[in-house]
């Protein structure tokens, strides 16, 4: 099994989210989810120290899964 990069798994949980509609994944809505800034595979961001959307992927991704729970 190939192992997931911190953005991939949180591109597969948006896959899920979306039931595997890759154009649905542009358009989501859901614009207070802790993984919409990074659901297009790359970390916004990254040009300015402290830009809003900056935080840890894997932090996204663990509020993400405990929202869900």
């Amino acid at each position: 099994m190939k192992k997931l990069t911190p953005l991939r798994a949180i591109r597969a949980k948006c896959r899920e989210c979306c039931c595997n509609q890759m154009s649905e994944i542009r358009c989501c809505p859901i614009t207070d989810c802790a993984l919409y800034p990074y659901r297009m595979g790359h970390r916004p961001g990254t040009l300015e120290e402290g830009s809003a959307g900056s935080e840890d992927p894997e932090e996204a991704l663990g509020a993400a899964e405990n929202a869900v729970d």
